[in-house]
């Protein structure tokens, strides 16, 4: 079953590009992935370094998984990344369990466009990211 963290790594990897991209002044689809109020305003707006940081997040991922999974031969790694392979479970798993109020599963917030967009893309993306780290977690 490495399928599974071969298309999760190029996941991860394409969602870190995207990131870079907006952290340049890229624009597009960038209305779609910030939580909006029902007013449908913004509920933030994140800086360059804050964007850069979340796409090194996502790279450092895709690493972490390659590692673990055995796609990245890297054996003097491979403690710390069976630790932060459980970590980065636990970070998609609360991602898509979400805040109760504007992302994941039990989101109250449902007249905004990014309220369909996390639905049917992000938490469920998440879901199958949690679920792949914990999978070579355990199996590896």
């Amino acid at each position: 079953m490495i399928i599974l963290p071969i298309i999760s790594c190029l996941i991860l990897l394409l969602l870190a590009f995207i990131h870079v991209y907006w952290a340049f002044g890229g624009t597009k689809g960038i209305h779609a992935v910030i939580p909006q109020d029902d007013h449908h305003q913004r509920k933030f707006t994140p800086g360059k370094w804050a964007t850069l940081l979340v796409a090194l997040c996502l790279f450092s991922a895709c690493l972490i998984l390659g590692i673990q999974s055995s796609l990245i031969p890297f054996a003097g790694l491979a403690n710390l990344a069976r630790i932060l392979c459980f970590f980065c479970f636990l970070v998609f798993g609360l991602r898509a369990i979400g805040d109760f109020n504007y992302v994941g599963l039990f989101k109250k917030r449902r007249k905004t466009f990014f309220f369909k967009m996390d639905t049917v893309a992000y938490t469920p993306l998440c879901l199958l990211l949690s679920f792949t780290f914990i999978y070579v977690f355990l199996t590896n």
